[in-house]
C-alpha cells in the first residue's frame, strides 16, 4: 500500500471498520516472517472462518476507533512495529483460531501475539494462550452436558436404591413364607 492518498486511507479504514465491529480480533508481530509462511497461516486460518490481514498500523488505529474498540487518543503499544490482524468471524471458533496461532508461532517464533479483543475486551497474549488449550463452544458444552447427565444419573440411582431395596426385602420375605409353608 505505498502512497496511499488520504482519501484512499479513509476509505480503507471505514471498509476495515465495517469488517471488525463485530468480529474477535488477535493482533499479532510478524516480522521476518516469510510470505509462504504467512500464506500457510492464512490457509490454516481460513480453515477457522478467521482471516489474516496485513494493514497499515494507522489505518488499524482510526478503523479500531471508529468501531469504538479503541477509545484512547494516541495509539496503543500493540501497534506499533509490523503488526497483522486475525479477524475471527465466528465467536463460537476462538478457541480454535487460537491454538491455531499458538501451534504456528511454536513452529515460526517470528509469529508473536501482541493483543486481542474478545467480546469488545481486550485481552492479554496470555489470555489468548489459555483459551487455545480449551476446547470450543461445542466441546465444552458436550462436556456440559455429559457432566449433567452423569449427575442425573446418579441422583436417580440414589433416588431408586430406597425403594429397590424394599423390593428385594419384599421378595425375600415372600420365598421366606413360601418355603416355610
Amino acid at each position: 500500500m505505498p502512497n496511499l492518498t488520504k482519501t484512499k486511507k479513509i476509505e480503507i479504514s471505514r471498509k476495515l471498520k465495517d469488517e471488525i465491529v463485530a468480529a474477535d480480533l488477535v493482533f499479532v508481530a510478524f516480522d521476518k516472517l516469510e510470505f509462504g509462511k504467512i500464506q500457510e497461516l492464512r490457509d490454516k486460518l481460513k480453515q477457522c472462518d478467521a482471516t489474516f490481514r496485513v494493514v497499515r498500523n494507522s489505518i488499524l488505529f482510526y478503523a479500531s476507533k471508529e468501531a469504538g474498540i479503541i477509545s484512547e487518543t494516541k495509539r496503543p503499544d500493540f501497534l506499533k512495529g509490523p503488526t497483522a490482524i486475525i479477524i475471527v468471524k465466528n465467536p463460537d471458533e476462538i478457541s480454535k483460531v487460537s491454538k491455531t496461532i499458538i501451534d504456528f508461532s511454536k513452529e515460526n517464533p517470528n509469529l508473536r501475539i501482541k493483543a486481542g479483543i474478545l467480546s469488545k475486551d481486550f485481552v492479554t497474549p496470555d489470555v489468548i494462550k489459555q483459551i487455545s488449550r480449551l476446547g470450543s463452544k461445542k466441546e465444552l458444552t458436550a462436556r456440559v452436558a455429559g457432566s449433567l447427565y452423569s449427575l442425573m444419573a446418579n441422583i436417580r440411582s440414589v433416588i431408586e436404591a430406597p425403594i429397590r431395596d424394599l423390593v428385594y426385602a419384599l421378595e425375600a420375605v415372600k420365598d421366606k413364607k413360601e418355603k416355610g409353608n
